[in-house]
């Protein structure tokens, strides 16, 4: 506001809020922004055009960054104003420079940090009860309900800012809370489609405004900042992972119990950051632990049990794989696909974690052809930079590497090593170890060829 005063006292233009405004009187010119919007909404209510002005204090409540226009065409908005009227509201908004149109990849709304606060400072008390929960409700129908993994999708970062800023507008611990979990579901989502910082940055910031609200140890800000964890790790920041998600897994532990879904999720969090770390032992007993405790706590077919029991397989050594009670998890693929589907994501993993296991069991042509089919559904359903795409083209290097055919490992794995330096940063824990798979494959073809 100071700055917009100093504007007006130069005699300077202000796109969007002081165009064509004249002026009202010799008061404070940071007031004019004010007196200058309720009198256009004024002008709204005098020719018959309430819901603009319903409009405008809505997207009051979130950021002044764009706001996908999808989000607003919603059922929900119905708590503020009727659906049927929401285009006629945006267009009476756009139509006196109240707000604007911008496309950013994606169709967007985007209004003035100033105007926005000016609307939300003078929005009757009375109704910031009904535009913050309406305003909740559209971010909960704009996240998907399941995030699930998938290729890059440029809008889900879109509402982050939004829910933040929403965060940042309410008091109300129903509403904190209910603001707090579509902000995890967005960092989960965004997990999921491989944008790791974004996630992080999510659920981190999320984490540190509710709990300001709900305290440290309330199961939703429990559960915002294991997932902030599990980014951290993606990120390749292990230690800082293993803090984060050992003191939430504790916490949890301590208050809901070992066997709480949310504490187990933050074990299977924890597990792959030790498994990563070089400590198998502590991830191996810790992952058994998780998939004992999902059977029990979410059934033996549920899609996370089925997770963690396929990451056994990518866990356990070519005897333990022999046994009979570990031989068993070899038909895991089957079962998932039995009862989640051929192409869900799950079933994707199992396939992707038996084909390592054949490779683990020197069963190097049935691997291969296991590992072709897996990259050929990754790379068509993700694309070729997903992580979990580059994942499985390193593990069909391998087995080439493993089957005597040198050239085409090596040429698979300059491909993952370009695409994660691309993606991930050359000094990133999975890029360096690819680029040491690269220079041992390397050395394999020269020695080959003497």
């Amino acid at each position: 506001m100071d700055a917009y005063g100093r504007h007006l006292e130069e005699g300077k233009r202000v796109e969007l809020i002081d165009q064509g405004a004249d002026v009202l009187s010799a008061e404070d010119p940071r007031h004019l922004v004010g007196r200058t919007w309720q009198l256009t909404l004024d002008a709204f209510e005098a020719r018959g055009l309430p819901e603009a002005a319903a409009l405008l204090r809505l997207l009051a409540r979130f950021a002044s960054e764009p706001l996908p226009l999808s989000l607003l065409n919603s059922p929900e908005i119905s708590g503020v104003l009727p659906r049927a009227r929401t285009e006629t509201a945006l267009r009476a908004l756009l139509d006196q420079s109240l707000t604007e149109l911008v496309d950013v990849g994606v169709r967007c709304v985007q209004t003035h940090a100033v105007l926005l606060d000016s609307v939300a400072a003078a929005t009757p008390p009375e109704s910031l009860a009904t535009f913050n929960s309406t305003a909740g409700r559209l971010l909960d129908a704009a996240v998907p309900a399941i995030p699930d993994a998938g290729p890059y999708n440029p809008q889900l970062r879109l509402f982050a800012p939004h829910m933040l800023a929403l965060l940042r507008r309410v008091t109300d611990p129903v509403t904190v809370a209910n603001v707090l979990s579509v902000g995890t579901r967005l960092s989960i989502a965004l997990y999921r489609t491989g944008d790791y910082l974004s996630a992080w940055d999510t659920a981190r910031a999320a984490t540190a405004l509710a709990e300001q609200t709900l305290g440290a140890e309330h199961r939703l800000v429990l559960s915002a900042r294991s997932r902030a964890g599990r980014a951290l790790f993606r990120l390749g920041q292990y230690s800082e992972a293993e803090v984060m998600l050992h003191q939430v897994r504790t916490t949890q532990e301590r208050l809901f119990g070992a066997n709480d879904p949310d504490t187990l999720d933050s074990s299977h969090g924890l597990q792959l950051v030790l498994r990563n770390r070089g400590r198998s032992d502590e991830a191996l007993s810790l992952l058994r632990a998780t998939v004992t405790g999902r059977q029990g706590a979410l059934g033996p077919f549920h899609p996370l049990t089925l997770r963690s029991k396929a990451s056994l397989l990518t866990m356990l050594s070519a005897s333990e794989l022999a046994t009979e009670e570990n031989a068993a998890l070899l038909s895991l693929p089957s079962q998932c696909e039995r009862h989640l589907g051929p192409e869900h994501t799950v079933t994707l993993g199992a396939r992707h974690n038996y084909a390592w296991a054949l490779y683990v069991l020197g069963r190097y042509e049935e691997a291969d052809e296991q590992i072709q089919l897996v990259a050929d559904g990754y790379e068509r359903r993700f694309g070729p930079d997903y992580p979990i795409a580059l994942s499985a083209q390193q593990l069909y290097a391998r087995i080439q590497s493993a089957l005597g055919r040198l050239d085409s490992a090596v040429e698979l794995m300059r491909d993952v090593v370009a695409r994660r330096e691309n993606s991930l940063g050359r000094d990133h824990p999975f890029t360096v170890a690819s680029r040491e798979l690269l220079s041992e494959f390397n050395g394999n073809q020269r020695r080959s060829s003497q």
